[in-house]
């Protein structure tokens, strides 16, 4: 296994669509080897999730976590050749979105707050399942990796995309500007 090196905001492989992978080739060594790769840079750089053009492999491949166990622990979900649909696209949910291509920033996203997801796993076998909240946005936000989006082209008020510093310091991780002497919460 190996810590791949993550393309950063300004790479032209971040902004490629990125291309379908065979089935067929999903459990052999190339495609589980950038599974592996990919899982170890997440957990490295702290990520909750990770797309493969983040690590410089223009492939429809992705690691999401977001969801919790009955234990307490973050489960992952490996997602290949990953399709959304939105249940409701006038239910949203906002929040600030970070990413590991866009160190120390943070900038405030509203995307649909539940989906459906089809895609194969990393053993080979379809999936097809529905997400809600953070889940869901994880989901949303690597898909967008493999369109060549950023979360920055989804920011509607650029006021509320700061480094991660001031955001914890000046904003309302909730969204709403906070008054100069109000600390944020949490």
């Amino acid at each position: 296994m190996a810590i791949l090196k993550v393309a950063r905001m300004g790479h032209p492989v971040l902004r490629q669509k990125c291309e379908t992978i065979d089935p067929d080739t999903i459990t052999g060594p190339e495609v589980q080897r950038l599974i592996r790769d990919m899982f170890e840079t997440m957990v490295e750089y702290n990520g909750v999730g990770l797309a493969a053009p983040q690590v410089h492999q223009p492939v429809r491949l992705l690691i999401a976590g977001g969801e919790v166990d009955d234990e307490g622990r973050t489960r992952y979900r490996i997602l290949i050749n990953p399709e959304i649909t939105v249940q409701d696209e006038n239910d949203r949910l906002g929040m600030y979105e970070g990413c590991l291509s866009l160190p120390g920033m943070r900038g405030w996203v509203e995307r649909p707050a539940s989906i459906t997801v089809t895609a194969w796993n990393e053993k080979g076998e379809k999936l097809d399942f529905a997400l809600e909240g953070f889940p869901a946005v994880v989901v949303q936000h690597e898909c967008d990796h493999l369109e060549g989006i950023l979360y920055v082209d989804r920011i509607e008020d650029t006021t509320k995309f700061a480094y991660e510093e001031e955001a914890e310091r000046f904003l309302d991780m909730a969204g709403h500007d906070m008054e100069e002497d109000e600390e944020p919460a949490g």
